[in-house]
């Protein structure tokens, strides 16, 4: 009687993980080469990345120090395009499995490098094409490079009170302990805080401690987080600031405009240029958009007017912000970019700081 129990227990629990296999494979619904949010998990939790897996942020380098996987080292597309030898230096064994990533679905940087890639003699290459957005679904932290902490825009959370602190002029800290941080007192002091701000969780050789704090913001809807370890930081510490509340506001570069100032742009009929390959062009764009994709800008610039406003956008600001670059090269004086997420459905955008 006990033998068939059993018996009738095992064969549920196959045919259950049968289920939830089969339920998983259809959900994916991976495109070739491409590696899912949860396979990416499993490499990480092993400590696969940066041993024996070599994954590479295709990003520009400063969208790699606010935030990356990590373990994973910085190769942006376009510097790869201009000097061979930025691979080299890594010095990859051309049969060891490389997987890239950039911003998520909408971003084809990634995909564009894994192909460069593939024509250079590498054989085991694989796109994580969910890149960060996926990676944040999944609830994994995202590393911070000692640049960002330096000279970047955030709020910096320690869980060291009384502790000499990372505290430099372009960064507010929070110094709480791990309770306060997670209690009302650390929910005060971030309660006017916009949900768009980066914020940087200080490790101090206790990731459960970080991982704690990241979920707590998470559960407050703050979209931007990452950590830092300690032991990275080069300059010298001094102690916190006393702060009871944090307040945050964006910084825009030369040329870089906000997320509204965009929208208005395109609900008033401003020239609108979308650099995004043609294909993603045609799945959806901001109405009354133009589309020269950046591959081809250097060929047909002079197709953009230099008496009007002139807009930028593609998948995630790092072409768009190269575009201004180029235009401004090319004698264009009335541009601006967005440095933001976008995805769209026919004409239907939304934009992600």
């Amino acid at each position: 009687m006990k033998r068939k129990s059993f018996s009738r227990a095992l064969l549920a629990a196959v045919l259950s993980a049968s289920t939830v296999f089969c339920t998983y494979a259809a959900a994916q619904a991976l495109e070739a080469g491409e590696i899912a949010n949860e396979q990416m998990v499993v490499l990480y939790e092993q400590g696969a990345i940066g041993k024996n897996v070599w994954v590479l942020d295709s990003r520009p380098a400063g969208k790699y120090m606010t935030g990356h996987i990590p373990g994973a080292l910085s190769l942006p597309l376009d510097v790869m395009k201009k000097d061979a030898s930025s691979v080299d230096k890594l010095a990859i064994p051309k049969t060891d499995k490389t997987v890239f990533y950039c911003a998520g679905r909408e971003c084809t940087l990634s995909v564009d490098a894994a192909e460069i890639f593939k024509k250079m003699g590498y054989t085991d290459v694989w796109v994580y094409r969910n890149g960060v957005p996926g990676w944040n679904q999944k609830a994994q932290p995202l590393l911070a490079g000692e640049p960002f902490i330096k000279k970047g825009n955030l709020v910096l959370l320690d869980t060291a009170p009384g502790k000499d602190t990372v505290a430099v002029a372009s960064n507010k800290v929070v110094q709480l302990g791990l309770d306060d941080l997670k209690g009302s007192k650390g929910h005060d002091a971030l309660a006017k805080l916009s949900k768009n701000a980066p914020i940087v969780v200080l490790d101090r050789g206790d990731m459960g401690a970080v991982n704690a704090v990241l979920e707590d913001l998470r559960e407050q809807d703050f979209r931007r987080l990452a950590y830092f370890p300690l032991s990275a930081w080069k300059g010298a510490l001094a102690a916190a600031p006393t702060l009871t509340q944090v307040t945050w506001a964006p910084v825009y570069g030369p040329g870089q405009v906000s997320p509204k100032a965009f929208e208005e742009a395109v609900a008033s009929g401003k020239f609108i240029l979308d650099v995004r390959p043609a294909q993603d062009f045609a799945r959806g764009h901001f109405k009354g958009a133009a589309n020269i994709p950046i591959e081809e800008m250097e060929v047909r610039f002079a197709q953009v007017p230099k008496d009007v406003p002139v807009f930028v956008n593609c998948a995630t600001g790092a072409k768009s912000q190269k575009t201004y670059d180029i235009l401004g090269r090319k004698g264009h004086t009335n541009v601006s970019y967005l440095d933001a997420e976008i995805s769209c459905k026919g004409e239907a955008c939304s934009i992600k700081e």
